[in-house]
């Protein structure tokens, strides 16, 4: 069996006006590393998948003004993933042999500064 976690970047690196999705998902990335300790034995592979920026509805969310620049401005210098690249990257997770796991990947716009 397989857990698959969804967090993000933001788990990891500091980006200004977005402190509690940030904080939501380093939580979500912490607690695929306990869960995998204490399911790994039951030979459950967990792991977290920490997109950059992927084109979905969330950014139409955002409501912070200079956030929303941010992004607008990020769209003419890097080409961001989406949400298929999301979707092969845990179905490669998936597919490895059981013995293997990831306990965390990042995927990431090749042009997005880490």
């Amino acid at each position: 069996a397989d857990l698959i976690n969804t967090s993000s970047i933001a788990a990891q690196n500091i980006f200004p006006s977005f402190a509690v999705y940030s904080g939501t998902k380093a939580y979500v990335t912490h607690l695929s590393r306990h869960l995998r300790s204490e399911l790994g034995a039951k030979k459950v592979r967990v792991a977290a998948i920490e997109p950059g920026l992927v084109g979905t509805e969330l950014q139409s969310h955002v409501t912070d003004e200079g956030a929303q620049e941010w992004l607008e401005g990020s769209k003419e210098t890097m080409e961001w993933l989406t949400p298929q690249d999301i979707a092969q990257t845990v179905g490669f997770l998936a597919s490895l042999p059981p013995r293997v796991n990831l306990q965390q990947v990042t995927i990431m716009p090749t042009g997005q500064p880490s």
